[in-house]
């Protein structure tokens, strides 16, 4: 380690088959050792697919487990952790409950992770991991990445150093046994079934695929360790390499093997043999919608993207801003799908962007407030692909229904309700769409939708005809100084009537003022 003072991060995860603690001793995001790594299993994922729901004596297990953990936080002195809950507790319909009782019992408070903000810290350590090994290197190739769990599937695929598509679905290894009965699964049926119920549910995801160029194909997840062992690796490095021809033998003999056999040929438990068959159909499939050359599995788990995103955002460390970068690349991507205008839409982007950084003082928002007004600049207007009547409702519902990794649930919605509310309508408490918004997310909301109506009407004729000179704040007027060789007048009558809500929400009157020459 660097002779620079160290620091501690531990970090604590409540999983479906097991429970976690990773501390780890930094300097840096370059200098990062791991000191303790602990994990329990437990079977919490099944318990919630099946009953909807964990027990009490579920919960007494996981607050004893971190009873245990609390005891080797203190042991490091590690004042810096975080405890966080994935799909058994995420999906649980005693959610609340359980989480009161942990907070009780062991004074740890629980964050819960939605699914989509679960693979995006997977993909940050995966990311990480390969372009550590070179191997991000050939733009012109692309990466696909899948991550399956007890509950979802993850695909992500990175080509020409950007994200160029994203879906995450509800259909992971345990959760797929869990759909069929115990008589099902011993059907001479069974694969077939299988097969078909997997297809069908993954199948528009081949439209993306099939045309792409993929060159690596990165598996992660829980079941990763189960195909490297059936494989006979031992998986003791970051990456393992292995072909396609040797995932697609080992397909073919478990296809022709009993629950039974599995236990047998490769010495597992009943519960693992259970779901090989799911996990290896699941990259039976995934491998036929690809030209894949190569199969890398990664040893990086959920806890590895926790830590370095907390330490990446703790010290500022710049190697985050490509992570952003791609999350941006992301959007244009869902915008490029719905068919936006992507100059209208960069020049809604740059404009709002230059209103916040010169109002900082005035709305009190913060950096992460600025990524999401900037995402929701960029899809603001997909909604027209829909209809151009109430666009900006479908805006809103287009963005909602969408995966975009980087982003939590919450901010999701408050990205989709800036693009709601960016045209026409005042927020009001009582709206459908903002009633599950907190206070402060309402009013965060209020001053972002303030802003980019500005930007939006600096543009509305969408042809690019005003270019901003200077933007200044002055007692309670904020004057947007502008050139045009054209006639703006459009531009100019659209502002008077957006600035109104941005003087209700600011107490500030704006004012377009246009330059000559």
């Amino acid at each position: 380690m660097s002779s620079r003072a160290t620091n501690l991060f531990g970090v604590m995860h409540i999983g479906s088959e097991q429970i976690s603690l990773q501390i780890v001793e930094y300097t840096s995001l370059a200098d990062m050792k791991i000191v303790e790594r602990v994990s329990s299993e437990i079977s919490l994922g099944e318990e919630t697919f099946k009953t909807g729901k964990l027990s009490f004596t579920s919960a007494r297990e996981i607050c004893n487990l971190l009873k245990g953990y609390r005891r080797i936080l203190n042991d490091y002195g590690v004042k810096d952790y975080r405890l966080l809950a994935t799909t058994a507790i995420r999906e649980a319909v005693n959610q609340q409950y359980i989480i009161d009782q942990i907070w009780v019992k062991t004074g740890f408070s629980v964050e819960v992770v939605d699914m989509t903000q679960e693979i995006f810290y997977k993909y940050i350590a995966l990311f990480r991991s390969v372009e550590s090994h070179g191997l991000t290197a050939e733009q012109d190739e692309a990466i696909l990445f899948v991550d399956i769990s007890s509950g979802g599937l993850g695909i992500t695929l990175h080509e020409t150093g950007m994200l160029q598509y994203q879906q995450n679905v509800q259909i992971g290894a345990l959760r797929i046994k869990e759909s069929f009965e115990k008589c099902q699964r011993e059907s001479l049926c069974f694969y077939q079934a299988l097969s078909e119920y997997i297809n069908s549910t993954i199948e528009p995801v081949e439209r993306e695929l099939s045309s792409r160029k993929i060159k690596y194909l990165v598996l992660s997840g829980t079941e990763t360790r189960l195909l490297l062992k059936m494989l006979g690796r031992n998986g003791a490095g970051k990456l393992t390499h292995f072909s396609v021809k040797e995932l697609l033998e080992l397909h073919e003999r478990v296809e022709q093997s009993n629950i039974p056999q599995l236990m047998h040929d490769f010495g597992l438990t009943e519960q693992k043999a259970e779901i090989v068959l799911p996990t290896l159909l699941l990259y039976y499939h995934i491998i036929g919608m690809t030209n894949a050359a190569e199969i890398i599995v990664s040893n990086e788990q959920f806890s590895d993207g926790i830590t370095i995103s907390h330490i990446g955002e703790k010290l500022d460390d710049k190697w985050l801003n490509a992570i952003d970068e791609q999350v941006v690349s992301l959007a244009h991507y869902l915008g490029r799908k719905y068919n936006y205008d992507s100059k209208h839409a960069g020049c809604v982007e740059d404009t709002a962007l230059l209103l916040f950084d010169r109002l900082v003082k005035v709305h009190g928002l913060g950096k992460r407030e600025r990524f999401i007004l900037k995402v929701a600049a960029i899809l603001h207007d997909i909604g027209k692909y829909v209809s151009l009547r109430r666009h900006y409702f479908y805006s809103y519902r287009l963005i909602i229904s969408s995966d975009i990794i980087g982003f939590s649930e919450e901010e999701k919605d408050l990205i989709a309700n800036i693009a709601y509310y960016h045209s026409i309508d005042t927020p009001l408490s009582t709206d459908d769409n903002i009633a599950g918004l907190k206070p402060e997310q309402k009013m965060a909301l209020a001053k972002l939708a303030a802003i980019i109506r500005l930007a939006d009407a600096i543009d509305r004729s969408h042809l690019q005809k005003a270019t901003i000179r200077d933007i200044i704040l002055t007692g309670e007027d904020l004057i947007i100084s502008v050139t045009a060789q054209q006639d703006i007048s459009l531009e100019e009558w659209t502002f008077i009537d957006k600035a109104e809500f941005f003087a209700n929400v600011f107490g500030i009157k704006a004012i377009l003022q246009r330059r000559v020459g």
